[in-house]
């Protein structure tokens, strides 16, 4: 548990060279770094806890755990099909791993809270870092610390769940210290300017209001939020983007054209692979002969870059694997007080914000997300617990009526 919750709190600093290790770890896996060191660990231990009888109803028993392996074998055989071949697919063969080392760590309601608390706390902590690299770089946040797009995914992610932590706390001043908290993550993605993260925060609050105050709230939080973001340099880059004319900030208008070029590149190549695709990380390589641009770009597109390297049917299974999510997190969003309210709360928090990291990743990438595949995961344990919640709520009353009462006795005739 420990080892996964360390692991956690240092993967918003992987792309730290110091964290670097090697080119290659046995020629599979590439980049090789601490937080893959520790993940390997993480899995050889689980291997040894599942021996013992850790997870009794097995590592596949969810719904969640078939598709992804269903998805994993997809992108094996576009891999092979293609040409690319079983390495191109180690990226995918590390989720694989890490799955049986969420599910043996986190096993109990206790379990769960050390993790989720670590998860927004682990972005959180990381703002007087990143803020220092941006003054360094005179750039975005995230710039020396990763990648600012994606960098503001993940926050995306995490700010629904620090505002449910916030909103189950029984200390006032605990309850005060993570609504702080959700301010700097909120903070955090104003400075990395993305306008791709901040129209997925206003898609997770959005969902996050409207199920707790209503429509009405709802849209005063999303006019709240792009009135304080007009004055900052994500509020001129969103209006350079949606209204042509004006001074654009250095480097929008070349962003947006090849955006544009990209998409329709993605779609040229599903019409020419439309089952298997043109190969795993193929897209970049293949991008200046199916875009013109001059240089290859990644999809910037998560969807797009799935179906054009994995092929339509894979696609499909992603997005199955996604509604399996939704499900799971739905299941433990149920009524009750105690660890049940808890457990709601943090459902609920992380489905508005993985659907807020979903919106976002129609401008990036972000398919090799950790974090994202950490929560896909974890929405295994919350269903697990809530399913376990709900055969102990059906019990309870039928133990409740159990109760003896006293015989009833009547009085002898005299």
């Amino acid at each position: 548990m420990w080892l996964l919750l360390f692991v956690i709190m240092v993967m918003p600093y992987e792309n730290n060279p110091y964290l670097y290790i090697a080119d290659s770890f046995l020629g599979i896996v590439p980049d090789f770094t601490v937080i893959k060191l520790l993940g390997l660990l993480g899995f050889a231990w689980a291997l040894v806890r599942l021996a013992a009888g850790a997870v009794p109803e097995g590592v596949l028993a969810s719904r969640q755990a078939r598709l992804f392996a269903v998805f994993f074998i997809g992108v094996i055989l576009a891999g092979l099909l293609s040409g690319t071949g079983f390495i191109a697919v180690s990226r995918y063969l590390a989720f694989l791993m890490f799955l049986p080392f969420v599910l043996v760590a986190v096993r109990t309601h206790d379990d769960l809270r050390r993790m989720l608390y670590a998860l927004a706390l682990s972005l959180i902590l990381t703002f007087p870092y990143a803020v220092r690299q941006m003054l360094r770089y005179d750039a975005r946040l995230g710039t020396g610390l990763y990648e600012p797009n994606y960098f503001a995914a993940n926050l995306v992610m995490v700010i629904p769940l620090a505002l449910a932590i916030a909103t189950t706390q029984v200390s006032p001043s605990k309850r005060t210290l993570w609504l702080v908290g959700t301010l700097v993550l909120v903070a955090s993605l104003f400075l990395t300017s993305s306008r791709g993260g901040f129209l997925g925060l206003l898609v997770a609050a959005t969902l996050y209001v409207h199920r707790s105050r209503g429509t009405g709230a709802a849209l005063a939080l999303v006019g709240a939020l792009i009135l304080a973001v007009l004055p900052t340099t994500l509020g001129a880059r969103a209006l350079a983007t949606l209204f042509e004319g004006g001074s654009a900030p250095s480097g929008l208008e070349a962003s947006n054209e090849a955006h544009m070029a990209l998409f329709w590149g993605a779609l040229r190549m599903i019409g020419d692979a439309p089952l298997t695709g043109v190969g795993p990380y193929n897209f970049k390589t293949l991008s200046v002969e199916y875009t013109g641009l001059d240089v290859g770009f990644i999809a910037h597109n998560s969807y797009l870059e799935i179906a054009a390297e994995l092929g339509l049917p894979v696609l499909a299974v992603f997005l199955l694997l996604i509604a399996s999510v939704f499900r799971g997190l739905g299941r433990g969003i149920v009524a009750g007080g105690g660890e049940a309210r808890e457990l709601a709360a943090w459902a609920e928090g992380l489905r508005c914000g993985l659907a807020g990291f979903l919106v976002a990743g129609i401008f990036i990438s972000a398919e090799y997300q950790k974090m994202f595949w950490l929560v896909v995961f974890l929405s295994i344990v919350v269903e697990r617990l809530a399913t376990e919640r709900e055969r102990v709520a059906v019990a309870e009353p039928s133990t409740a009526l159990t109760v003896p009462t006293p015989p009833v006795t009547f009085p002898k005739p005299a």
